[in-house]
């Protein structure tokens, strides 16, 4: 058995993780043979009704103050198992998977979700697993813990971001450039996406941070609203920032949409089946452009 503490690859930290956890491990195998995925053109919807969970959870101040913290430690069950990656981190396995193999990044103690301070270790994470795709919900981006600090990371190739990424890069408008590193447009998506393409962390930073300083705030928002999506390419990182304007769309519950990350980036998750099955690309289109902005001026 893998002591919590023990220092292993990804991989292998998930498999000991699905041989000590049953329901979880059902979780994966169920998501395996019967989670169901359709195309709609270069985007993608998944129905996965174990997602009703998250896609529903309530993320008021009231709700969030009278429930425990599902990421701190001792509110986690007994069989959940941690690594510590340092930077006040640790590796946990997602019980509720959209990915094949699905983690979520906690930190080691109780502070508000928040990208400022934090955006060096999904560079971190990138380069110490370059196999897998890392990303970042904000507080009232998809975030179902907006109380706790975290990322999420699996399965890379997955969201079409990332496989329509050899067509996306002919369509790219230089916003700013630095000494190993450019911010660029990405002129092909259907909401603003920009991306960092960086071979140094001086250049990511000051790049990111340059951003992050040009995006709007809205009312009661604790940082301006975004979704990252950053994985590895050809030894740069790629770390795609959504803006977002809303967390969910005007027609929410109906659909039961409320986009996180992957959404944004092209994976469409409907928990309900008469989502999934009335769901088209207009209408996906149509969500990506209302919960995301399409008129920022840098």
């Amino acid at each position: 058995m893998i002591d919590k503490g023990e220092n292993i690859g990804a991989e292998a930290f998930f498999e000991q993780q699905l041989s000590q956890w049953a329901e979880v491990r059902q979780r994966y195998e169920q998501n395996r043979v019967s989670v169901v995925s359709r195309e709609l053109s270069f985007l993608r919807c998944q129905y996965n009704p174990a997602r009703i969970r998250s896609t529903g959870a309530k993320t008021d101040k009231q709700s969030i103050a009278e429930r425990p913290c599902f990421l701190c430690a001792h509110n986690r069950p007994a069989e959940q198992m941690s690594m510590p990656l340092g930077d006040g981190f640790e590796l946990l396995v997602n019980p509720f998977p959209i990915l094949p193999m699905h983690f979520t990044v906690a930190a080691t103690d109780h502070r508000l979700q928040a990208i400022r301070g934090h955006y060096g270790v999904l560079r971190s994470l990138i380069q110490r697993f370059p196999k897998l795709m890392f990303f970042y919900n904000g507080p009232k981006c998809g975030a179902s813990a907006p109380d706790h600090a975290h990322f999420q990371g699996g399965t890379s190739g997955m969201v079409p971001l990332q496989s329509e990424w050899p067509r996306l890069k002919n369509q790219l408008t230089v916003v700013k450039e630095t000494d190993g590193g450019r911010l660029v447009s990405i002129d092909g998506w259907p909401c603003q996406a920009f991306a960092i393409i960086s071979s140094s962390a001086d250049a990511d930073d000051q790049l990111f941070y340059w951003l992050y300083d040009r995006l709007p705030m809205h009312d009661d928002d604790t940082e301006p609203g975004m979704n990252i999506v950053a994985w590895q390419e050809e030894g740069q990182q790629v770390s795609v920032v959504i803006p977002r304007r809303k967390h969910r769309p005007a027609a929410y519950p109906e659909p039961t949409i409320s986009p996180g990350a992957l959404d944004m980036a092209g994976l469409i998750i409907t928990p309900r089946e008469e989502d999934f099955q009335r769901l088209d690309f207009d209408m996906a289109v149509s969500i990506l452009k209302e919960c995301g902005t399409t008129d920022l001026t840098l």
